[in-house]
């Protein structure tokens, strides 16, 4: 599956939380990717928790 702009959104919203180490880990190489502005595919099982790990964080303004 191919990074799309709402998910490069949340890689954006994610990339300076709090991570467990394991996520940390798990999403290095979308990190990777998104610091170096490039488009790469990402499987699923990423896409689900970068997802999860985006609804889990505080809303801004809140």
């Amino acid at each position: 599956m191919t990074l799309t702009n709402d998910l490069w959104r949340l890689v954006a919203a994610i990339r300076e939380a709090d991570l467990a180490p394991i996520d940390r880990e798990l999403l290095r190489p979308t990190f990777a990717a998104f610091d170096g502005g490039q488009t790469i595919a990402v499987p699923s099982r990423v896409i689900a928790r970068i997802r999860d790990i985006a609804a889990r964080m505080p809303k801004q303004g809140a």
